[in-house]
């Protein structure tokens, strides 16, 4: 057929690679394993007390690493509304990371890989003149 139009055909799209699946790791934080009798005691407490130890059972119920001293804080300083303010502060900030992270599943770590190193072959000697023969991992006995 010819005529002002021209049509040609597009090439058949190609499949793309599908990546490989990789599985998210939470990063570590200091969370504690929550206690349930701890809880159950700090809201008990909190309920008696009129909420004034509510930093504390806060604290408890997210595992935080310094509900001790939340509660120390709470006890001793919070009928002052900046020491109760403080704890409560303390209670509900984010959990601190921990700076070793695990590795990713589907990643090498860089300190995996192989170190770049030269391959095999006759190189310039480094204690002497002349060539000397590198294996890929040491230097052998050979000169030339």
């Amino acid at each position: 057929m010819s005529g002002p139009y021209h049509y040609e055909q597009y090439p058949e799209p190609q499949p793309r690679p599908v990546p490989a699946p990789v599985a998210y790791v939470a990063p570590l934080t200091d969370q504690q394993p929550i206690s349930t009798p701890v809880v159950v005691v700090a809201w008990v407490v909190t309920v008696l007390t009129g909420f004034y130890m509510l930093p504390w059972a806060v604290a408890a119920s997210r595992g935080k690493a310094n509900q001790w001293s939340v509660f120390a804080i709470s006890l001793l300083l919070g009928w002052t509304v900046v020491g109760w303010i403080v704890a409560l502060v303390l209670s509900c900030t984010a959990h601190r990371p921990l700076a070793v992270m695990p590795p990713m599943i589907g990643y090498t770590p860089l300190a995996a890989l192989p170190a770049s190193v030269p391959p095999a072959g006759w190189y310039p000697n480094p204690g002497g003149p002349g060539q000397r023969y590198w294996d890929g991992h040491q230097w052998t006995q050979h000169y030339a």
